[in-house]
């Protein structure tokens, strides 16, 4: 009983939080809102992939967008969970062994909710580490569900860094400037060769990590109070 109520307190907590941080941040994401428009006005599925450490910004930008969401099967992941469905999105939950029969289930649940003409979230990091190093998989499932993958960086103007946590997770502070950025929307052939799927994976890296240092630098270039 006493864990049923600290996962409550948990969950609501965090989504309390959230939801008094995240409406006061000064999201900077037009160009992203617009490559969104255009895949999705063309029909494609977009698989959004992102770093652990900055899906704070993450969770409110997808808000009502009926994205679904790649998360960890453990009392962590349903406190995640809680607040991803509060903003209307769906959870797939997943284990760090690929042979799970969970993560088998969140996987096949997860590509059937693309197919079905939804959009997509992973963190490449995720559910636990090492930090900036991508798990295997999301190629396979941008080719099998004809996704366009889309690298996100993102960046705050001031935050708390908790050190700490595998992630080193940002908390951006109340009224920060925030920033989204994608550089290029990666296309995934339906058929990749083993060697051609590491090669696809390092670019998406490549990709994200420029798109991190494009976000960073954005918010410094903003002027105060814009």
């Amino acid at each position: 009983m006493f864990v049923g109520l600290t996962q409550f307190f948990k969950k609501k907590g965090l989504i309390c939080l959230h939801r008094l941080i995240s409406p006061t941040l000064r999201l900077d994401c037009a160009e992203l809102d617009a490559l969104t428009a255009k895949y999705l006005q063309a029909g494609r599925s977009i698989l959004f992939c992102c770093w652990h450490e900055v899906t704070f910004a993450g969770f409110y930008w997808f808000r009502r967008r009926d994205a679904g969401v790649l998360m960890e099967a453990s009392r962590k992941g349903d406190v995640l969970a809680a607040m991803a469905n509060s903003y209307g999105m769906r959870d797939f939950r997943i284990t760090d062994d690929h042979k799970d029969p969970q993560t088998v289930r969140g996987t096949v649940g997860f590509i059937k909710h693309l197919k079905a003409g939804h959009s997509g979230v992973i963190a490449l990091d995720g559910p636990n580490g090492p930090r900036r190093t991508a798990k295997p998989g999301m190629v396979r499932i941008a080719g099998k569900t004809n996704a366009v993958i889309f690298p996100i960086g993102a960046a705050y103007s001031r935050k708390i860094i908790f050190r700490k946590r595998w992630d080193q997770y940002q908390l951006p502070l109340w009224g920060s400037r925030a920033a989204l950025r994608v550089l290029k929307p990666l296309e995934v052939p339906p058929e990749l060769a083993p060697e051609q799927e590491k090669t696809l994976q390092a670019e998406i890296v490549r990709e994200l990590n420029k798109a991190m240092e494009m976000a960073e630098n954005a918010v410094k270039k903003q002027k105060p109070g814009v």
